[in-house]
């Protein structure tokens, strides 16, 4: 079995805890919209907390009072005083509804909340997905049902040999989730284990569905899925590899882990889809992770905090080993129950010059990936601080990073364009998360994170909030980094500007704008530098020789032992 290229697109999140069994009692109880400003769904109907649990809200209240049973004396009510009835706003307005039938209409707003305008629409990246005519699917599931008991936390895990669904290069282009039972299914991961590199848990091939810790670091993440939209889609002209050339069979493993917040037994046969094309697309897809290591001594949030941050830094140490630039062209960011808003900004020769992601209202069982247009270029030598602020007012003890759901994370994933080579390190996704004994470049170490035990926060991190611009340092001599990586024919690019003259930004690449003698120019553009060429030309150079498949695994080991709570949400 030869080794694969892949390229993974990672999604880390939380679930619910609330008691999906009475969405089934009220007209579109899985469908109602959050009216907040981040829009979605307000998965539990009747509660404060979008996810449930907890207080429950003045429709909560009245079916709770109701006997938990939807009746026209409910469905005409006005839980939140808004001057509509329950039923108008649930989608069941002559209140005819019976459980198990269709409602008359969809949900058109909350019950127990009274209607607010949205600032900001939400966004399904799969709304104009078209599914290629070549399009290959490839279902990833338990073998057969998974047993948990009434205990609330289980991670269960199964390794399998399956065949592949194409001996060939496939850019998979969407994944969706093979959802069985969703009242306990709290995350879902797949993973492809190339030979040499075997999952954490050791060889199970075979040995059906078991225990496992939900760290994993042995193998490749090819497909997730967590509470929230059901499905990942690329846009059009991006792809991530799966090379099955020369294959016949394939080690996967499926990790899921339940929140059994039902407390009986319980049993699940959820699993992942993938779609795949032959015909591959103009741009490979990647992911960089920015945020903070959930193990670092200084992730911990004090109790009756309204707004309170945690900033960490992926500094020009790391970015600086790009061989070109990149494109941001989406972001999902992760936290858990007390996240309240997350921003990545973007800094350039020790200035501030955007943001990389904002949100301002997160809400955890609603994590959606949003999408930037025009995407925004990183540079060699750029710098990205995110910072998470959390909500912990009405709880009496200090939160700390960690894989469970009452721990917090801060995360940002941003989905980017090309593929991006490095002169020492093969992706950016172990770069920015290196902690402790840190990632070997240029001969020394480099730590970006503080090590366990030390309560000092890492020198970039600390110098940055003592002085911002003091962290960052002059990405060139003369502050010219827009000259030194402008495109040229078949180089990504996000706007026109990123193209040499007579070149326009196309689908993700610089391409000529219409006369055949514009084509026949095979020279450099007159504002190139042929400096910056000569120091592209060298930083490509010292990534040349690193077999591909395994510099990417050994990034991808190195990030999941390091924030293993993106594999154990």
């Amino acid at each position: 079995m030869k080794l694969m290229k892949i390229t993974i697109s990672l999604l880390c999140a939380a679930g619910a805890s609330a008691f999906p069994q009475y969405a089934a009692k009220i007209p579109n109880g899985y469908g109602v919209p959050n009216p907040g400003p981040q829009g979605g769904i307000w998965a539990g109907v009747g509660h404060v907390r979008t996810a449930g649990g907890g207080d429950r809200n003045s429709f909560g209240l009245d079916f709770a009072a109701n006997g938990f049973e939807w009746t026209t004396a409910l469905c005409e009510a006005d839980s939140d005083g808004d001057g509509r009835s329950n039923g108008e706003e649930l989608g069941d307005p002559n209140c005819e509804w019976s459980e198990g039938e269709e409602p008359a209409g969809p949900a058109l707003s909350h019950p127990g909340i009274a209607d607010e305008a949205k600032e900001v629409a939400t966004i399904n990246e799969c709304d104009n997905y078209v599914a290629p005519d070549d399009e290959i699917t490839m279902d990833i599931s338990f073998s057969v049902p998974t047993e948990m008991d009434e205990t609330q936390t289980h991670y269960i895990c199964e390794q399998k040999l399956v065949d592949v669904p194409a001996k060939e290069l496939l850019h998979k282009v969407k994944h969706g989730v093979l959802l069985d039972n969703a009242n306990v299914l709290h995350h879902m991961f797949v993973y492809i284990c190339p030979e040499g590199y075997n999952s954490i848990d050791g060889d199970k091939v075979g040995q059906g569905p078991y225990d496992c810790s939900g760290n994993e670091s042995g193998c490749i993440q090819v497909g997730g899925w967590a509470v929230g939209p059901h499905e990942s889609c690329n846009p059009p002209n991006v792809g991530n590899e799966l090379d099955f050339s020369g294959l016949d069979q394939i080690v996967v493993k499926i990790q899921a882990h339940y929140d059994n917040a039902m407390g009986t037994p319980q049993q699940d046969q959820s699993g992942i889809r993938l779609h795949m094309t032959p015909t591959l697309r103009p741009l490979i897809g990647e992911n960089l992770a920015t945020g903070m290591v959930q193990v670092d001594i200084d992730f911990l949030i004090p109790p009756q905090q309204t707004n309170y941050p945690l900033t960490s830094i992926c500094p020009t140490a790391i970015t600086e080993h790009l061989n070109g630039p990149v494109y941001v062209y989406a972001f999902t960011p992760h936290m858990h129950l007390y996240g309240k808003a997350l921003v990545t900004e973007h800094y350039r020769c020790g200035k501030k010059i955007g943001e990389l992601g904002r949100i301002n209202r997160y809400e955890f069982d609603n994590q959606q990936t949003y999408s930037l247009n025009p995407p925004l270029k990183i540079l060699p030598g750029d710098s990205f601080v995110t910072t998470c602020e959390y909500d912990t007012t009405g709880i009496d003890f200090d939160v700390v990073g960690g894989p469970e759901t009452s721990d917090e994370m801060c995360l940002n994933f941003l989905s980017i364009y090309p593929k991006p080579g490095t002169a020492k390190v093969p992706t950016l996704l172990a770069g920015c998360f290196s902690f402790e004994n840190g990632i070997k470049m240029d001969g020394r170490e480099v730590s970006v994170r503080v090590a366990i035990g030390d309560r000092n926060r890492d020198m970039v991190t600390r110098d940055f909030i003592s002085d911002p611009k003091a962290s960052f340092g002059s990405c060139c001599a003369a502050n010219n980094c827009e000259e030194l990586y402008i495109a040229e024919v078949n180089e990504a690019c996000g706007v026109d500007a990123d193209c040499a003259n007579s070149l326009v930004c196309a689908g993700g690449l610089c391409d000529y704008t219409g006369t055949p003698e514009d084509q026949d120019q095979s020279s450099p553009d007159e504002t190139s530098d042929a400096a910056a060429d000569s120091l592209v030309q060298s930083l490509a150079g010292e990534a040349s020789g690193a077999a591909a498949i395994g510099n990417a695994v050994v990034s991808l080991i190195v990030l999941a032992s390091l924030i293993g709570g993106c594999f154990t949400v």
